[in-house]
């Protein structure tokens, strides 16, 4: 098979730290063909540290009217939505950044395009493809901590990511750019949350501006229709970074260590350790997009829209000084390419045998 042609829409420190370097991991599967970003040499500079030999465009309809079949999107937020219309427009599959959009009605127009257009339409929710959290939502599946009971959940920095993570790049803490603590870390966190306790029942929250003209501290407190609570703390203005993941149950409880996930059963003085080295590799964002493509996968949207409904319920929250409940978008049970195939296949009646060209394709 044809590895993919990706055109690459941003080139900056995501574009660097994620989207080439996963690409790269899948060897002949994909290739970036083009590149475009609306700073002069930051494409050009990017392709020579990761030695690429893209077609280097002028204009974003420059890229979209290239040789590519899908883009990735790897620009600031407020860019999102208008992008990606124009990417599904030009008959492109579209990879975008997280947040998916800066509005639920923005996040809307995109994944109905999208399905009209007969596209794939993914978010980098990347800890959804990340081994060490899909084993957390094993362990907690597979009752290693009994019934759910609680999560905490703590990201702090001492900056905020235009000082420490991407210097320079001030759009993350301005909001013509709709940039956000909630947007940039609630959006991974949550959507976390959300994946393993289950249903949100309601979201409680506080933001404030501290240093910074958006939200750069949030507390969050949530319900979860298990009956199970999770409380959120995010902040870029700690004097010192810290960060924490603790999921309890009523058997023991999960706790994100240095060397690997620490399992602490009640009882017992020492925990388990899983170590990350030890934790099965998963299929990268990238790669599952690749098969979506390759499969017509129609639902890919789901993580992304489902984690700015939680981000949207908790500045909402904040506002309104009240509990929320997130704005989901329902998706169809037969979301996957074989429940859809199996949905149209006519029934096979009872002793038929295989046709010839059946019986071949089975040789």
């Amino acid at each position: 098979m044809a590895p993919l042609k990706f055109g690459l829409i941003g080139c900056g420190r995501i574009a660097e730290a994620n989207h080439i370097p996963e690409i790269l991991s899948l060897g002949k599967k994909a290739v970036v063909t083009a590149m475009f970003d609306t700073q002069k040499g930051k494409a050009e500079a990017l392709a020579g540290k990761f030695k690429l030999t893209p077609k280097f465009c002028k204009t974003l309809d420059e890229l979209l009217a290239s040789d590519i079949d899908a883009v990735m999107i790897a620009t600031p937020n407020v860019y999102h939505c208008e992008q990606t219309l124009a990417a599904l427009n030009a008959g492109k599959h579209v990879l975008v950044e997280k947040p998916m959009a800066s509005s639920l009605e923005e996040a809307d127009k995109m994944i109905d395009l999208a399905a009209k257009k007969g596209l794939v339409l993914q978010v980098n929710q990347s800890l959804r493809y990340h081994a060490p959290y899909k084993k957390i939502k094993e362990l907690i599946d597979g009752g290693v901590i009994g019934k759910p009971l609680h999560a905490r959940c703590l990201r702090a920095s001492n900056a905020s990511p235009d000082v420490n993570w991407s210097p320079g790049a001030t759009w993350f803490v301005q909001k013509k750019y709709k940039g956000s603590l909630v947007t940039d870390i609630a959006v991974h966190m949550a959507d976390a949350l959300y994946w393993f306790f289950g249903p949100v029942e309601g979201i409680m929250a506080k933001t404030r501006c501290l240093s910074h003209e958006v939200p750069d501290n949030v507390v969050a407190l949530f319900t979860f229709q298990n009956g199970a609570s999770a409380v959120l703390e995010l902040s870029w203005t700690f004097p010192k970074s810290s960060s924490a993941f603790e999921i309890y149950g009523e058997d023991g409880y999960i706790s994100i260590g240095t060397e690997g996930i620490e399992i602490w059963k009640k009882g017992v003085e020492k925990p388990r350790l899983v170590q990350y080295a030890s934790i099965k590799k998963v299929p990268n964002s990238h790669a599952e997009f690749i098969k979506a493509v390759a499969e017509g996968g129609k639902y890919h949207w789901k993580f992304g829209r489902g984690a700015l409904a939680l981000c949207m319920a908790i500045l909402e929250s904040s506002s309104r000084k009240e509990s929320v409940v997130p704005k989901f978008r329902a998706v169809p049970e037969a979301s996957g390419p074989k429940k859809e195939a199996a949905k149209k296949a006519p029934a096979k009646k009872a002793g038929a045998k295989p046709s010839g060209k059946t019986a071949a394709k089975k040789k």
